[in-house]
């Protein structure tokens, strides 16, 4: 045999185990979460935004998201609600500050209202008290928060 067709033949069985129904890798869309001045009197710069993911298969949030940044800003209403998970997830930061934690980019969405024991603000309580937030709270939903805008990681 010659060694194309000895290589090919050790490549085949690779080729040969793909699977047509393999899920697609998922892709993620970014979004700038903002927070409204009025959030809290002892707030920190690193209070103004942090970052959302929400995978391309979620149309039903994405559309949710574009009918917030249709409006201008001062009357997207929905604030963002979700669970908390250790890690900046590689995206989840505000200028030069990456936060200890991210929310979980299956678990959260839009909403009108939430329980006051999860508002916060994302660096003077989430990140100063972090082990209070991931361990007893475990979800983040500030009530100051709107979709500022989409962005890139």
């Amino acid at each position: 045999m010659t060694k194309p067709c000895t290589v090919a033949l050790l490549l085949l069985p690779l080729f040969a185990c793909k699977k047509d129904n393999a899920p697609a890798p998922l892709h993620y869309h970014y979004y700038e979460v903002g927070m409204r001045n009025d959030a809290a009197a002892n707030w920190q710069w690193q209070d103004t935004a942090f970052v959302v993911a929400v995978a391309d298969t979620n149309t039903t949030l994405i559309a949710e998201i574009n009918a917030q940044l249709a409006l201008p800003a001062d009357q997207r209403n929905k604030i963002v609600a979700g669970t908390l998970v250790a890690g900046d997830g590689g995206y989840n930061t505000n200028a030069s500050h990456h936060f200890k934690w991210h929310l979980d980019e299956n678990d959260w969405q839009l909403t009108n209202m939430t329980i006051e024991l999860s508002d916060g603000l994302p660096y003077t309580d989430v990140d100063m008290h972090y082990s209070y937030w991931m361990e007893r709270v475990k979800r983040f939903t500030p009530w100051a928060s709107y979709i500022k805008k989409e962005t890139t990681p």
